[in-house]
């Protein structure tokens, strides 16, 4: 899905069709702007541009320098929504539930989006 997305970013904003976006396709087609606050936008955009998006300095977005612009980095939740709850019901903090940490803390497990997910998973079985 993520291909798509920047595939399409790619069509939407390669005005001369080279396979990458320039900072002039970049600051275009992201729109013009009628207040007297363009020649601040542009600049803090041109510095976005050429500090954060443009990875290898090269002066265009390839492919891959959109995708990392469009695409969000993966988190994983399951894995945060874990570390949460062992630290909110790890009682004596040694990094491991026990059995009484487990049932004296439930109410922590009950409202959790990992338990949660866990029914809503059972459920569609």
């Amino acid at each position: 899905m993520s291909d798509v997305v920047v595939g399409e970013t790619m069509d939407d904003m390669d005005d001369d069709n080279d396979g990458k976006i320039s900072l002039a396709e970049y600051i275009g087609e992201l729109g013009e702007h009628e207040d007297d606050d363009d020649d601040e936008w542009i600049e803090k955009e041109k510095e976005n541009f050429q500090k954060v998006k443009d990875k290898n300095g090269d002066g265009y977005l390839d492919r891959a320098e959109v995708h990392q612009w469009i695409v969000p980095a993966e988190v994983n939740y399951s894995l945060e929504e874990a570390k949460h709850l062992i630290e909110k019901a790890d009682e004596n903090d040694d990094g491991v539930l026990s059995y009484q940490e487990i049932v004296e803390n439930h109410d922590v497990f009950v409202g959790s989006q990992a338990t949660d997910y866990g029914r809503m998973l059972h459920e569609e079985l």
